[in-house]
């Protein structure tokens, strides 16, 4: 994320308003703190607090309840859907915007069926990203220009959502979470801990998965989650 370092004004966007407490949760601590700096040069704009990982970013959302919490894609422990999803129904005030430096079609199909209020990629500038916090503030929603060339896509029917041609797209929120964490290493015990499920649950989610996919071993499991994108290689 380009985090320049002119902020004095935030152009008029949030003036009179009341101030948007934030959480934010990346595992970079550089770009986490610099980011962190410059939401707090704006007036209107206070980080609450910030965590590293999943787990304990999901803990802070509870203790905090923001008005928005803003979610590295990449990071440790409970994936950001996983956090979005287990925070809805506790959290009805907070508005989740997803950060990326690395997006599939996958992830973005995963935030829009959570109905998430922004996707940034971490190319952006840091004026547009408070911009950006400001419009989901105000209640309203942000896609960065190639997230939202992906979204059109969508729209006029090329292969990004198209449930038939692609299998990954069969899978449930949950059961592509356990397909990353699988990919990344974990073992079944090591999920059901991140996500805070029982093993049995997990072990059920693996065979479905892997029964819809029809993969069968650990290393093609990998190999396919780094050829979908879902992980880096």
């Amino acid at each position: 994320m380009n985090i320049a370092p002119s902020f004095g004004s935030n152009n008029g966007v949030g003036l009179g308003q009341r101030t948007t407490r934030i959480v934010l949760v990346d595992d970079h601590a550089v770009l986490r703190d610099s980011l962190a700096q410059v939401l707090q040069v704006d007036p209107h704009l206070k980080v609450v607090g910030t965590a590293c990982d999943g787990n304990s970013g999901f803990d802070l959302l509870l203790k905090e309840k923001p008005d928005i919490a803003m979610l590295d894609i990449e990071m440790p422990g409970r994936t950001c859907f996983d956090v979005v999803s287990a925070s809805r129904d506790l959290l009805p005030n907070t508005r989740f915007m997803l950060l990326s430096g690395f997006f599939s079609d996958q992830y973005i199909m995963m935030a829009k069926k959570l109905k998430v209020a922004a996707y940034v990629t971490k190319d952006e500038a840091a004026t547009q990203v408070v911009a950006a916090v400001h419009l989901v503030a105000a209640g309203k929603e942000y896609f960065s220009p190639a997230i939202s060339d992906r979204l059109r896509a969508a729209e006029n029917a090329r292969p990004m959502f198209d449930q038939e041609a692609v299998p990954l797209d069969t899978l449930s929120i949950r059961e592509k979470e356990v397909l990353i964490h699988l990919a990344k290493g974990a073992s079944i015990k090591e999920v059901a801990g991140i996500l805070s499920l029982s093993r049995k649950t997990v072990d059920n989610h693996t065979q479905r998965l892997m029964a819809k996919l029809d993969i069968h071993t650990r290393a093609d499991l990998v190999r396919y989650a780094i050829r979908e994108r879902l992980v880096q290689a």
